[in-house]
């Protein structure tokens, strides 16, 4: 079986670092393996030949790894900020079709959690990042984007995203939240943080500011505590105006 194809995803992947950088070098780019690839169990060798480290379940003679040039040339990108944006997406869970990322003699890894490790194989890897997809067919197909454009936007594009979101219910259960919670406290060097809410309380020397929430909840028992008493002392001048008006020696 001469022909081959790359699997789906890892040519949307190709595809998203051509939209990113446009003029980026291609040199180092690969796909299908060359004849030492071949001669061992490698993801850029095509999957129906029997030399690939996992199968997958259909019958398409697919390669499922690429390398990407080194050098983007892209003002603000460099290829450890894109391999971090893809591997912190697969740590969060927010991706799941790649095996295995290796670039600058590093490894990360789905088996294990997508934390570094040094990579030791033969090449170093300092002239291109690799990429091997997954062998299981819902993530071998999917071409969802992979997160490389979702950081390269304008202020603009950042501050309509960040008021659609802010007027969302999820946007606006954070911020509530956030700001209730929020109390600077103090710095390493125990210098109070301007911002916070002032702690009314006899601790306040060794706890200067509160969080909003808490200073609410005693603003309402306080108030509540300020009608309580009100109505207690308009009840006493009631009994005192009522005695007076009977004059000395009765009792109420």
């Amino acid at each position: 079986m001469a022909s081959w194809v790359l699997v789906p995803c890892l040519i949307t992947l190709r595809n998203e670092f051509n939209q990113l950088a446009p003029g980026r070098d291609r040199a180092s780019d690969g796909s299908v393996g060359d004849s030492a690839h071949a001669r061992e169990k490698s993801d850029h060798n095509p999957d129906e030949t029997g030399a690939t480290p996992y199968e997958d379940a259909d019958r398409r003679n697919e390669v499922h790894a690429i390398d990407v040039d080194d050098d983007l040339r892209k003002a603000g990108w460099t290829m450890r900020k894109a391999v971090e944006v893809i591997v912190i997406r697969h740590r969060e869970g927010r991706d799941d079709r790649l095996q295995n990322v290796i670039y600058d003699r590093t490894i990360w890894s789905r088996s294990w959690g997508w934390t570094a490790r040094r990579y030791t194989g033969s090449s170093p890897h300092t002239e291109h990042a690799h990429f091997s997809a997954r062998y299981t067919t819902g993530q071998e197909s999917d071409t969802r984007p992979w997160g490389l454009l979702e950081e390269d936007v304008t202020k603009s594009e950042f501050t309509a995203w960040m008021t659609e979101w802010a007027k969302s219910r999820a946007g606006r259960d954070a911020l509530a939240q956030a700001l209730l919670t929020y109390d600077p406290g103090k710095d390493a060097a125990g210098k109070v943080i301007a911002g916070g809410v002032t702690n009314p309380g006899t601790d306040a020397p060794a706890n200067p500011t509160v969080t909003p929430s808490w200073a609410l909840n005693r603003a309402v028992v306080g108030t509540q505590l300020g009608y309580d008493i009100r109505a207690k002392v308009d009840k006493l001048l009631a009994e005192v105006e009522q005695l007076l008006a009977r004059g000395p020696g009765k009792s109420v």
